[in-house]
This record gives structure tokens, C-alpha cells and sequence, in this order.
């Protein structure tokens, strides 16, 4: 009957895509759901009504234009006006702006920000509580004002150029670096490669008002913007809203047409080599470049078409790549293939690896002869049929995705369709579009798709890689004539390796059974205690994702493990996230559940062993099973697990010698007394790594399931769950001992400890971490406590360090509460500055610490923080990980974060704040380590 019903709906989708030129010309309609219009003055609206999250709204402005606008003497401004976006308009003057969203629990940097790249600026407004008419009256005028009213106050421009050029000191870091040095081979010399958004340092510390005015006036405009509002309103309002707001907006006179610019083609490969002294491995990249169909071509099926080829194709590859590596000594560690943009009407399908003893032609010949292997033989009809079949099941799942999507995803599909033209389809038009192309496309034509791609044309060469005396890289002429020499070698058809076995069980475990069940009811859980003596917490509540998580620990970790035995832990845990179950590698098991939502990881940290996963209800029995056999049939295979060793030693051979590597070993030992199990990994301590010892601490950390509890979150059917509980979890296996973990005596530095430690460095930057340390009690008091404090100190260093001094781009604040090995909370607060800044700041960052200990928040301070983490509580009580957060706290630690929440947030007083402050300051423990260039 399945199958009569599939062929019945298979006639009537393919019917209905036939009926020009088998549905490839057919143009793609728009997503009914996605309200489009534009107004008089040229402006473009989307409005979406979705309730996920309930009483949110996401509001955005996005401006069709970036870097690439700028002239040479405006390089950088197109970024320097997104700043000052959030300092001053029309009608929200200086900061008033950011502190009327503060005052309605949306904050800056988290709910409010934007972006600019090249070719696109966007701000958004996230997360906004529609309480009140007033609230969206009010937003939606800020998006007004950024559309053509920006003050850029003279005032406020001097003092954002500090801001900027820590922003910039902050992406002055070896991967920026690298890259940057390939700009002209990737963009081939176009205006591509000299606009990275960031800008001219010089241009941005010197430039003159008028001139970013120029550039405002020229290109911000409604006819190059679109406003979008999705959230948990009446879409007809929202539309009259927008009207009325965005109508008075003046229309362009006589507007400069916006140039489409574009990367050129190249008939013989380019080649380009970046290297810096602080980079750890080589990586070889070869590349072709492609052409993307036009604004106009995107709307039909076969553009659909195109990019589902190419993206197939890039899978392929990836796969063949990821099994070369399998076989034989290859001269690639790890490797990796792509289909990605590199510009608008650009893409590009790359492969990459990194290099093994820098042997840079050879890694690269390997990447060619698989090209060649395509080039000469083909996909072979058994892979393309794989591949075929996992996607038509992918399209199923992506189309249930597609009913519980974020608001936040309705936005970016409609922020695409606005800037490239990417249709949005509906979801039954999506479904027929995909499930046709795939099952009408052959590997014929797929083939012939690959031909196009891998020509003799348009093809980059990159190498990537450390700066070193001993390490001499290939000439231009030397890489290329590896890449055209490929073919010419002997190469043998690719031969599809097919599973021998395809279901995760054949058949289920001798089950046990539900010993006692009870109901929690300040929690809302139902416990149940297995005849193994498992644990299981279950959260059943109405949701309209469907996804179940999963949760499980047992105490013990790493602690209770020799001091000659850690680095074989650390192995076991890094080979956790790697490996399979059974004769199933992780890649097998991707195979067997595709079309699944499903995923679990096991892992074993410092206190407690753990499994952390999710699966939709209708995947959940699939989710057991994995459990079960990552517990009862670990697949640790050792060809894997030398691959990896070989990694680690690997990674920390090219590290060795770099200076924020030596830094970071000096302030680990200084943080943690000279601990000997908190040490950094050596190559000293990998080489001491064992097979049979990583997976003998693998097996025993998992032997006794009767010591776990396992904690479930989502809409879950009791009725239909008990049965795989006590099929998959009580009949694990149990020793019926109750483990616990060791203290083993590692505890934080006290009193106080300034290290300025000096460096090599290539960048002129100081980088500062401050640490404070405290005994404190574990409770959900002081967690609230907590969180309010990190709230107000981040926002006191983002105006004093920030704004006032322009001393950082960011300053971060983390506030950790922990309950082992005893009840400790750590205040940690990092950023990057100029050096000749870094005493400065040092007590700028003091001083705010003493004030708040001393005089406490003021009460405006306070309440931001608790409108803001009110809003956070009652998003997130409708989510699964709030959930598995709050659930683990409770049964691990008994701690209460949920029945009081709002009581205990709302009930703080800025008296509470200092005497907390106080408490933790008071104890005096405080290390301050500032990493600075050798002078």
C-alpha cells in the first residue's frame, strides 16, 4: 500500500512539474505565508507572521549595498557607519537608543546589532517583547532613522574611531592574515580583493565627516533597502504600521546607479601562498570557480537544478575524500570538500587538506587525481543511487524542519530573496520541486554537471602555512604543473564501498523493567528507577518542535584516573566525539540515519561521564538503540584512532615555539598552582597515548549504566516511551556499584598575582585576562545573583572601556558558578588593547569591580538586568535545553533554578548586587595576566 500511495504521489508531483520542459523552466512561486510589498519611495517590506518564539518580534533593515560602494577614500566607512547607527538619530540622540531597548529587556550586542559585509549592511532589533503597541511604534521609528537619519555627530565619530581600530586590532590574528594575503588570488584582482569591509586603518583614524556623509547620502535609500518584520503579530497591522512609518521616507533624487561588480575569469590556474609566523598547519586548498545563475534565473526549477548538482557532486567528492584517507600513508591529514560563495554571482566546489610533513605537491596531487578519477571515469551508478536516496529522504526532513522554523530563519530566507534573489518557496512547492528533480536526474547528467565544473579554467591554487626558515614552498609554476600532470598518471576507477549491514540492531536487547515510578511536582517530571538501577527523569510539555532531548551522566570523569593515565583520558574523550558503534564508523552511522533527526555523543569529562543527544518522537527508538550500543558496542576502531593521534602529535609539533601557545601553558600553570593534572597536553605526554588504554578508560566509564541518570526533555508520550526504556536502558549492563568522583585537591591561585608576560608577537596588541576567584555556595540564589552582576559589569566596561576611552572593541564578562570539586565562582573578564592602553584599562576594569562592591548598581542598572533575563526565562521555559539545563542542576545538585525564578530575579535590590559583589570581591583573590609584545 506504501508503495501504491508513493507512485500515486510521485505521478502527481512529476505531472505537475512537466509542463515546460520537464519543470526546469517553471518559475519558483513565492512562500504565500511572506507578505512583499514596496512603497512610493522605492522601499521593500516583508512581513511574516510566526510564533516561534510566542510574543516575539525579529525587526530588521537591510541595505543592498557594503564595501564595495565605498571609494578609495571612504575604505572602512561602510563599517564605520553601521557604528554609528547605534550612536545618535534623528529621533533616538546619543545612546538613547540602546537605552530604551535596555529598559525592555533587549540588549546590545545580544538582541541588537548589525552587520556589514561587502555587498550588504543589516541591523536588527531581536527578540523584542510585543507587550505593548507603544514597543513596536517605537522600533519600528528606529528602523526609520537608520534608513536616512542617521546624525553621525561629530563628537561621536572621534570617539567611535577608537572603538574601530580595536575592532580592527582584534582581527589581526593569523587566519585573518592568511587569508587577506590570498584577496588578490581569490577575487583576482578585482575590487574584491580591495575592500575586507574592516577598512584602511589610516582612512578610519583620519577621515573627515563630510566624507562619511557622502557615502550615507549616496547610498543609504529606500529604493537599495527592505525592512522585514517576522514575529507573533497580526500581519495586516504590521503592514499599516509600516506604511505609516516608512511612507515619509524621501524617495532618492536622481539616484547614482549601484554597480554590479564581479570577480574575473582566468584561463590558466592562480596560484597564491600566504604564510605568518604564528600559523600551526599547512593546508593546501584547489578550487574551481563557478558561475551563479542571475537575479532572473534564480526563479526557475532549473537553477534549483544546478545548485542540486553541484551540491551532490561537492558530497561525492567529499565522501571519496574523506575514504582516501583511510588507505594507504597519504600526505593529506584531514580533508575536506565544498560548495560555497565567494561572491554574489560567484561560487566556488573546493577541496582541502592539511598537509603531512609539508609535503605540499604531494598533498596537492592528491586532491588532483581524484579530480582526474572524476574527469576520466565518472560517478559511479551505486554512490549516485546512495546519495539519491538519502537526499529524497532529507527532503522529507527538511520539509518537517521547515514547520517549526525560527523566526530568525524566516528572516534570513527573506533577507537572501531581497539581496540575491533567492526564491523562497513554499514548503508543498519545495517538497514537489526536489523530490522531481532528484528522481529525475541521472548520473549521466550528473557527470556531465562535473565535466563543467573541473575544466582547465577558472581553477585557484592556496597554500596555507607557517613562516619558518626550514620550510621552503613550491614555485607557482611547480603547483600548477602538479595540478595538469594529475591526469596523465595511472588512475583507476573508483571502487563504491557498500555497507554490509544497514539497521543499528537486528534484534532488541532481553528487556527489564520500570522498578518504581514517581511524580515530581516541582519539577514537573516523572522519575522512574530501572531494575538495573538507572535513573530516568522524564519532562514531558507541550511543544510545538518536535525534538526530544536526552541528558545522561555518572559521576566519576577523568578524576578518579591516575595522574599517568590522563593523557590516555584526554584520548579517550577527544576519540568519543569520532567514533562509531558496532562495525559502524560516525560516517556509516550518517549514512544508516539519513532522513532521521538523531544525533548522540558520549563524553568524559573532568567530574562525570556523560551522553548528550536529541531525536525527533518519530526517531526516538533510533536514539535508544544508539544509546544502548555506545554504551554496550563502542566502535573503536584503531586505524581511526592512529589517525588521529597522528592529528594531535601533529598539531602540537606545528604549536610548539608559537608564542600565544607558551602563554597560554605559562597562565594555565599559574591559574591552577602548578597542578600536574591540569597541565597542557604536551607532544611528551601524547607519545605516552595508547590504544588499548584510551579505550579500556572509554569502556570502564561506561561499563556501569546503573549509575546514570538519564534526563529527557520535550513532548514525549509516557505510553509509548516506557516500552523502549525498558527495552534500551534497563537492560544495560551494571557492576551495581555506585561511583563517585575524587576531589583531587586542584584548586584556583588565591590572593593576588599580576603576570605581564612578554612576547614575539606579530601583532601590536595586548591581550588582558582578569580573573577573580571566590568561595561561594551553590545555590540558585546566588546563580540569579550571579548573572544579574556579569549583566551590569559588562554593560559599565562596554560604556567605560568602549565608549568613553575607546579602549576595546568588546569587552566579555563570564561569571561561572561551580559546585566542583567545592563551590567556587570564578568572574573572568578578557579583551584585547593597544598596549600603551592595557594599565589604563587595567584599572578602568578595577575600578568598576570596587565601585559596584562599594556603592552597588544604580536602580535603572538593575532593573535592565532583570527585564532582560526575565524575557530569557519565559522564552526559554518553552525549550528543550532550558530544560536539560535546569533539570541536570536540580537532580545532580539539587538545585531549584525554575520554581521561584522571577520571584527571586524581581526581588533583587541594588543592595543585594553590592553585598554580592562585595562577598566575592572581598576575598581578595585576583589574577591579572596581560600577554604584550617584546619591546
Amino acid at each position: 500500500m506504501k508503495n501504491i500511495i508513493y507512485s500515486i504521489l510521485f505521478f502527481l508531483i512529476t505531472c505537475s512539474l512537466s509542463a515546460q520542459n520537464a519543470g526546469t523552466a517553471q518559475t519558483i512561486p513565492m512562500d504565500p505565508n511572506i507578505r512583499i510589498g514596496k512603497l512610493d519611495n522605492g522601499l521593500t517590506y516583508y512581513i511574516c507572521h510566526s510564533e516561534n518564539p510566542k510574543n516575539r518580534g525579529e525587526f530588521y533593515i537591510v541595505h543592498n549595498v557594503g564595501a564595495m560602494q565605498e571609494e578609495d577614500d571612504q575604505n572602512g566607512l561602510a563599517h564605520f557607519l553601521e557604528h554609528m547607527a547605534f550612536n545618535g538619530t534623528k529621533h533616538f540622540p546619543k545612546k538613547s537608543m540602546l537605552e530604551y531597548l535596555a529598559s525592555i529587556g533587549v540588549r546590545f550586542g545580544t538582541n541588537v546589532n548589525a552587520f556589514t559585509s561587502r555587498n550588504v549592511t543589516a541591523y536588527n532589533i531581536s527578540e523584542v517583547p510585543l507587550a505593548r503597541e507603544s514597543i513596536i511604534d517605537t522600533v519600528l521609528l528606529m528602523l526609520h532613522d537608520w534608513s536616512s537619519y542617521i546624525t553621525c555627530d561629530s563628537a561621536e565619530i572621534e570617539a567611535e574611531r577608537g572603538v574601530i581600530r580595536e575592532e580592527w586590532r582584534t582581527r589581526d590574528i593569523p587566519r585573518m592574515r592568511l587569508s587577506e594575503q590570498l584577496y588578490p588570488v581569490m577575487y583576482n584582482h578585482s575590487k574584491y580583493a580591495e575592500r575586507n569591509v574592516i577598512g584602511d586603518i589610516n582612512i578610519i583614524m583620519n577621515f573627515k565627516r563630510q566624507t562619511l556623509l557622502d557615502f550615507y547620502h549616496k547610498w543609504y535609500r529606500p529604493d537599495l533597502q527592505a525592512v522585514i518584520v517576522v514575529g507573533d503579530f497580526d500581519v495586516d497591522q504590521m503592514e499599516n504600521k509600516i506604511k505609516q512609518t516608512m511612507s515619509s521616507l524621501p524617495k532618492a533624487q536622481n539616484p547614482v546607479q549601484k554597480e554590479e561588480y564581479t570577480v574575473p575569469d582566468n584561463q590558466k590556474p592562480l596560484v597564491g601562498i600566504s604564510t605568518d609566523p604564528d600559523a600551526g598547519a599547512m593546508v593546501v586548498r584547489l578550487m574551481y570557480k563557478l558561475n551563479v545563475p542571475d537575479r532572473a534565473e534564480k526563479q526557475k526549477v532549473s537553477a534549483y537544478k544546478i545548485n542540486l548538482e553541484r551540491n551532490i557532486i561537492s558530497e561525492l567528492l567529499k565522501k571519496r575524500l574523506m575514504e582516501k584517507a583511510t588507505q594507504g600513508n597519504p600526505y593529506i591529514r584531514q580533508r575536506a570538500a565544498n560548495y560555497s560563495d565567494i561572491t554574489p554571482n560567484k561560487k566556488m566546489l573546493f577541496m582541502m587538506g592539511a598537509v603531512k610533513n609539508n609535503k605540499v605537491n604531494e598533498a596537492l596531487n592528491e586532491l588532483a587525481i581524484e579530480v582526474e578519477r572524476i574527469k576520466k571515469y565518472g560517478f559511479t551508478p551505486e554512490e549516485f543511487d546512495e546519495i539519491r536516496s538519502n537526499m529524497l529522504k532529507s527532503v522529507k526532513l527538511q520539509i518537517i524542519q521547515a514547520k517549526n522554523q525560527k523566526s530568525t530563519d524566516i528572516v534570513k530566507s527573506c533577507l537572501d530573496h531581497f539581496t540575491t534573489g533567492t526564491p523562497i518557496a513554499p514548503n508543498d512547492f519545495y517538497e514537489q520541486m526536489a523530490i522531481s528533480t532528484l528522481q529525475n536526474l541521472t548520473v549521466d547528467e550528473l557527470n556531465r554537471t562535473a565535466l563543467d565544473i573541473f575544466s582547465d579554467e577558472n581553477i585557484l591554487i592556496t597554500i596555507l602555512g607557517p613562516r619558518k626558515d626550514n620550510i621552503v614552498y613550491p614555485q607557482d609554476e611547480e603547483l600548477i604543473a602538479t595540478v595538469q600532470n594529475a591526469g596523465k598518471q595511472e588512475i583507476t576507477p573508483y571502487v563504491h564501498r557498500v555497507l554490509k549491514a544497514t539497521r543499528l540492531m537486528a534484534q532488541k536487547p532481553q528487556a527489564g523493567t520500570i522498578r518504581e515510578e514517581k511524580k515530581n511536582d516541582i519539577v514537573g517530571t516523572v522519575e522512574w528507577t530501572l531494575s538495573n538501577g538507572a535513573k530516568v527523569i522524564v519532562k514531558s510539555y507541550p511543544s510545538k518542535k518536535d525534538i526530544i532531548d536526552i541528558k545522561a551522566y555518572s559521576k566519576g570523569g577523568t578524576s578518579i584516573l591516575p595522574d599517568n593515565e590522563l593523557a590516555n583520558g584526554a584520548m579517550a574523550n577527544n576519540f568519543c566525539r569520532l567514533m562509531g558503534v558496532k562495525d559502524f564508523s560516525r560516517s556509516d552511522l550518517k549514512q544508516i540515519n539519513a532522513g532521521k533527526i538523531v544525533s548522540i555523543s558520549p563524553e568524559i569529562g573532568e567530574y562525570y561521564e556523560t551522553l548528550s543527544g536529541y531525536a525527533a518522537s518519530r526517531d526516538l527508538e533510533t536514539l535508544m538503540q544508539m544509546i544502548y550500543l555506545y554504551i554496550t558496542a563502542p566502535n573503536f576502531d584503531k586505524q581511526e584512532f592512529n589517525r588521529q593521534l597522528e592529528k594531535i602529535k601533529s598539531t602540537l609539533t606545528n604549536r610548539q615555539g608559537l608564542p600565544k601557545t607558551e602563554y597560554d601553558r605559562e597562565i594555565r600553570a599559574i591559574k591552577y598552582n602548578n597542578h600536574p593534572r591540569k597541565a597542557s597536553m604536551t607532544l611528551e605526554k601524547a607519545n605516552t597515548i595508547t590504544f588499548e588504554g584510551a579505550k579500556q578508560i572509554y569502556e570502564e566509564r561506561f561499563a556501569n549504566a546503573g549509575d546514570f541518570t538519564f534526563i529527557f526533555t520535550g513532548n514525549i508520550d509516557l505510553a509509548n516511551f516506557k516500552p523502549l526504556v525498558e527495552t534500551y536502558l534497563a537492560s544495560l549492563p551494571t557492576t551495581g556499584v555506585k561511583q563517585n568522583y575524587k576531589d583531587n585537591q586542584i584548586r584556583y591561585a588565591k590572593g593576588k598575582i599580576i603576570k605581564h608576560i612578554e612576547k614575539d608577537l606579530t601583532t601590536d596588541k595586548a591581550s588582558i585576562s582578569v580573573l577573580y576567584t571566590a568561595k561561594l555556595p551553590y545555590s540558585a540564589e546566588n546563580k540569579v545573583l550571579s548573572a544579574a552582576f556579569r549583566y551590569i559589569l559588562r554593560d559599565r566596561y562596554m560604556k567605560s572601556i568602549r565608549e568613553e576611552k575607546g579602549g576595546a572593541y568588546s569587552v566579555s564578562v563570564n561569571a561561572t558558578e561551580e559546585a566542583l570539586p567545592t563551590n567556587t565562582i570564578t568572574i573572568e573578564v578578557n579583551f584585547d588593547t593597544a598596549p600603551t592602553m592595557a594599565d589604563e584599562m587595567l584599572e578602568i576594569v578595577q575600578k568598576e569591580v570596587d565601585d559596584i562592591a562599594k556603592n552597588g548598581p544604580s536602580p535603572f542598572e538593575l532593573e535592565n538586568a532583570q527585564r532582560y533575563f526575565n524575557k530569557l526565562y519565559k522564552t526559554g521555559i518553552s525549550s528543550n535545553s532550558y530544560w536539560t539545563e535546569t533539570l541536570t542542576d536540580y537532580y545532580q545538585y539539587g538545585i531549584d533554578n525554575f520554581t521561584n525564578y522571577e520571584k527571586m530575579m524581581n526581588a533583587l535590590t541594588p543592595s543585594d548586587i553590592r553585598k554580592f559583589a562585595k562577598t566575592v570581591f572581598g576575598q581578595k583573590n585576583k589574577m591579572e595576566f596581560v600577554l604584550l609584545p617584546k619591546k
